[in-house]
């Protein structure tokens, strides 16, 4: 792995990333339609990804080719806590299609407008505090022992890497769970629906293969937590691999590619709103559609 492959496929993904976030923000904030309770944390999520995006590359080249006096830790230190809000507001965003999916009933009561503003500003809020947390540690608490530091790590690997991703993992596998069941439910209904017809009249009523807005919830949640699985896991690999676990030797090559990998989760994340959530689908393609209907008309009238 070359320096110079490293900056070609860094650009490259820092490209795509800033054109992909920017444009679910731009949506979101332009049109009405789109300004729902579930994209509110999309649109917290699509932020955070587009901090990641330009804390990372960007900062790193200035830094090691342009400036060369960097303060390396702060730098990491703000890279970290873009990542720990990207990975909170993913939690956050999930939640709130649990609920919908899981107590669509009570999903009134439970997400007003209040809690809503509350949940996102608990996802930024916990990791600035993290953020003030390891600057103050590293300013005031230099000669800590080393007993100290790995108990610290420990701690903040298993709070802030694994139980993320394994509250992601269950609360995924419960929304196919209940979809699952929901969708046998509606299958089993309507095709009795169909039966009774058939029997009474010569109108018949074909059974939907997908249940609505809970099939579009379903994919979407799947594709968003199977790429940040795919992305962060290499994370804890190396959470357990260096200290204080000291499992195994992590290459600079390794390094690299894990931080390309932290990159990619923020570039296919607007992808998969892009093909999976139907309603930012819906306005893109409309967008798209209507500029060119304009172009074609202008076309024709010149």
């Amino acid at each position: 792995m070359t320096v110079h492959w490293f900056w070609i496929v860094g650009w490259f993904i820092t490209l795509i990333g800033l054109l992909g976030n920017s444009w679910i923000i731009f949506i979101i904030a332009k049109t009405r339609r789109l300004q729902t309770t579930a994209n509110w944390f999309v649109l917290s999520l699509e932020i955070a990804d587009l901090s990641v995006t330009c804390g990372y590359f960007p900062a790193s080249f200035v830094c090691n080719l342009l400036v060369h006096s960097c303060n390396t830790s702060l730098r990491f230190n703000f890279y970290s806590s873009f990542i720990e809000v990207s990975t909170f507001a993913l939690i956050a965003m999930i939640s709130e299609r649990y609920i919908a999916v899981v107590y669509s009933l009570k999903y009134v009561y439970f997400m007003t407008s209040t809690k809503t503003v509350a949940v996102i500003a608990t996802s930024w809020g916990i990791p600035s505090i993290l953020f003030l947390a390891r600057c103050a540690y590293e300013t005031h608490f230099t000669e800590i022992s080393s007993r100290a530091d790995h108990i610290i790590v420990i701690v903040y690997t298993l709070l802030f890497e694994i139980a993320p991703t394994i509250i992601l993992i269950a609360a995924t596998l419960h929304i196919l769970v209940i979809a699952r069941k929901i969708s046998i439910q509606m299958s089993t209904l309507l095709t009795q629906v169909r039966y009774n017809r058939a029997a009474n009249s010569a109108i018949t009523v074909n059974t939907p293969v997908k249940v609505g807005l809970k099939a579009s919830t379903v994919r979407m949640v799947t594709a968003v937590v199977t790429v940040f699985v795919a992305c962060y896991g290499t994370e804890i690999y190396v959470s357990f691999c260096e200290t204080p676990f000291d499992l195994c030797e992590v290459s600079t090559d390794t390094r690299t590619f894990i931080s390309l990998l932290l990159m990619v989760n923020s570039v296919l994340n607007p992808l998969v709103y892009a093909f999976f959530k139907r309603d930012i689908k819906r306005e893109t393609r409309a967008l798209f559609c209507h500029r060119k209907g304009n172009s074609l008309k202008f076309t024709t009238v010149s």
